[in-house]
């Protein structure tokens, strides 16, 4: 395939842009369409283990997160009724000596900004804001699409089309009609707070701390130069919001969550307020894409969140892409390669992270049995259940 051909890319999220940087950093010219006319930075925290730190790597983006990402000590679960702590699984030094990377905790922001920068100091990468991606045709000479700007249209040609356009995906839904995404029932929360909110035995503490209630869970952790801790508290909500973000009075997380224990329950009171996200996963699909085509990220495969492996995966989807197309001849033959590589693993992710959710969200009896199951794991048995994830 001739490297100075151009790879057109839907979506300037962290996995348009990861793919951007991927495909510039094989050779090729990336042209990046995003409907938004400013970089999205909605979100707060987000986790990413060895397996996104080491595809950030391989992007030569891990160096510009640093300084902008915390490094916990430990991942502490515990019973958000009675406050009993289930089991504490080994982070820092531990999962670089195992997984040959670390285990980071950031704001999203952050991490979309590093790849921004990188993307927009790239020679080889043009990043059009404002740009909506309205049609696309496939063809002999790869794919054209048609974009919108300022109600004025172009057309544009391009060797291939990746449709990392999100959740809800303009491109997914002209390959896949009818594979919407679904709603999960559940809301998540987020937030955060100064970290000298905290209670005493959990202050300072270098931690990510996950309480499991009934029908709810909460989840915290350092961001920034750790003075600051995000929170997320997911619970079940079957009220469907449209916007990235809605509005929320700390009392409306509050009421939901008022038989647990005093300390988790203080974590999310030292909240001023709340941002309201509806949880949504994308139905499995039999293939990505055709001809020069193909999907990444949320796109593709946009799962619950309760393995912490969306940008993970996106990331890894990304790094994956840029080595297929590399050295390729055919385009239409290197993404079927990518998706063959990817399908499996992603897949596979998705079922787990509904699993895991529903297990989260236990009522007794049942949650007894999931205490009990995750105290014998302990920590080290929790690294052992995520080990296919975090060595990629």
């Amino acid at each position: 395939m001739s490297r100075s051909r151009t790879v057109l890319v839907a979506g300037a999220g962290i996995g348009g842009l990861a793919a951007a940087i991927s495909l510039a950093n094989a050779g090729f010219r990336v042209v990046v369409f995003e409907r938004d006319r400013t970089p999205d930075t909605s979100g707060a925290g987000i986790q990413l283990s060895p397996n996104a730190t080491r595809a950030l790597q391989k992007l030569n983006a891990l160096d510009a997160l640093a300084a902008n990402a915390v490094e916990p000590h430990e991942l502490v679960v515990a019973n958000a009724t009675n406050r009993a702590i289930l089991a504490t699984m080994p982070l820092g030094t531990a999962m670089r000596a195992q997984f040959g990377s670390n285990y980071l905790v950031c704001l999203r922001a952050d991490l979309h900004n590093a790849l921004s920068k990188i993307a927009a100091d790239h020679p080889d990468i043009e990043l059009r804001f404002g740009s909506n991606l309205t049609d696309f045709a496939m063809h002999s000479r790869g794919v054209t699409a048609q974009i919108e700007r300022d109600r004025q249209s172009e057309e544009i040609v391009g060797t291939a089309l990746i449709g990392a356009d999100g959740i809800r995906s303009q491109t997914r839904a002209r390959l896949h009609p009818g594979t919407g995404a679904r709603h999960g029932g559940m809301s998540a929360w987020r937030a955060t707070i100064p970290a000298d909110t905290l209670p005493e035995d959990i202050r300072g503490r270098k931690q990510v701390r996950v309480w499991l209630g009934p029908s709810a869970h909460l989840v915290h952790y350092p961001i920034g130069d750790g003075s600051r801790i995000n929170l997320v508290a997911v619970t079940m909500d079957r009220q469907t919001t449209d916007s990235w973000g809605e509005e929320a009075s700390t009392a409306d997380v509050a009421r939901q969550v008022s038989s647990w224990n005093e300390i988790p329950r203080s974590v999310i009171d030292a909240a001023s307020q709340f941002r309201r996200w509806s949880i949504y996963e994308a139905p499995l699909l039999p293939y990505w894409g055709k001809g020069a085509l193909t999907l990444l990220g949320d796109a593709a495969h946009g799962m619950f969140p309760f393995i912490a492996q969306g940008a993970a995966s996106a990331l890894e989807d990304a790094v994956t892409l840029g080595e297929k197309l590399r050295k390729a001849e055919d385009a239409a033959a290197a993404l079927r390669a990518y998706e063959r590589l990817r399908l499996p693993r992603t897949r596979q992710m998705q079922s787990t992270a509904h699993n895991v959710g529903r297990i989260y969200h236990l009522h007794k009896p049942w949650s007894h049995g999931r205490d009990v199951v995750i105290e014998r794991l302990g920590g080290k048995g929790l690294v052992r259940q995520n080990e296919w994830i975090y060595r990629g």
